[in-house]
């Protein structure tokens, strides 16, 4: 607490006064991500929802996906989107009734639209079957973004050939990863969707 109260040139003792201590401000921090993440996903999701009413068509699976890549892959404000991947690994290996309850209130709803969406785009998959692959986009780009830095696994791994610190590159293969994960039918055969 005293060194994150020294380098934001913050009273100590306010900071411990207003949050209690370090998980407290973790959880706050988590929160604003989480919250803010969700309202852009919220905003672009009706971008997208606009555009193809416009258009005369439904939003497809790739712009859908789309959205959901930007809020960790973002260009503007990367920090947010790596920051929020930390905290929902963090609270997959250690839940804790704080983080439950910042994911329940802040990010359900979302999650919730999302894979409402994905139904749509992907009518040939099952309501369950959608369900579990939103739960997989979640694990797959999580996972991505936590080997941004020092470890850079898949740097290695292909010897240099990717690179998490190229974010283009990085989120262009995981909106196509992901986007070809709703192109089968529950059963694994492709579907006869342009989806």
């Amino acid at each position: 607490m005293r060194a994150l109260a020294e380098r934001s040139n913050a009273n100590l003792a306010a900071v411990s006064y207003h949050f209690g201590g370090k998980e407290n401000l973790a959880v706050a921090v988590f929160r604003r991500v989480a919250r803010e993440s969700a309202d852009l996903r919220m905003a672009a999701l009706d971008a997208v929802l606009n555009l193809a009413e416009q258009e005369g068509r439904a939003p497809s699976v790739e712009e859908i996906v789309t959205v959901f890549v930007d809020a960790y892959v973002s260009t503007d404000e990367p920090r947010d989107g790596v920051l929020l991947s930390h905290f929902v690994l963090k609270h997959r290996a250690n839940p804790t009734a704080w983080t439950n309850a910042v994911v329940k209130e802040e990010l359900d709803t979302m999650a919730h639209r999302f894979i409402n969406l994905l139904q749509q785009a992907a009518p040939h998959l099952s309501t369950k079957e959608v369900n579990w692959r939103y739960h997989m986009m979640v694990g797959a780009t999580v996972l991505t973004l936590s080997d941004r830095g020092v470890t850079n696994r898949i740097n290695r791994l292909s010897s240099g050939l990717c690179s998490t610190a190229e974010t283009t590159e990085m989120r262009d293969a995981l909106v196509r990863f992901l986007t070809s994960s709703f192109i089968t039918t529950d059963d694994g055969t492709l579907a006869n969707s342009n989806s």
